[in-house]
């Protein structure tokens, strides 16, 4: 049984986490716009902190790094998970004891 990473990501023990972002509209624009021009003048460390005060909205526009982690923790979760699968296919006249995924083909 292969071990799975699970800082970011539970799959295959639980669903695989949908994120659901909205593109930027007139409900953040304006504090997207502020963290761009400090981010532009250099001011990173305020431009942080609007980020942190912001953290809520902010989270349902912008893709973070956590975001990232989880998308690559699932891919990889993912890809062990379908290297572990065999599907087998069954030639029985009576429908066999098989598992989600195998195919059967059978009848008189």
């Amino acid at each position: 049984m292969s071990t799975y990473e699970t800082e970011f990501s539970n799959f295959p023990n639980e669903k695989i986490t949908r994120h659901h972002f909205k593109n930027v509209d007139d409900n953040i624009a304006d504090v997207i716009n502020q963290i761009n021009e400090l981010r532009s003048q250099g001011l990173y460390d305020q431009a942080a902190r609007i980020i942190q005060n912001n953290q809520d909205i902010l989270s349902q526009y912008v893709v973070d790094a956590s975001t990232f982690r989880t998308w690559e923790e699932e891919i990889y979760n993912t890809q062990k998970y379908a290297k572990q699968q065999q599907q087998i296919v069954y030639f029985d006249e009576e429908e066999p004891d098989c598992i989600e995924g195998d195919v059967w083909v059978g009848g008189a």
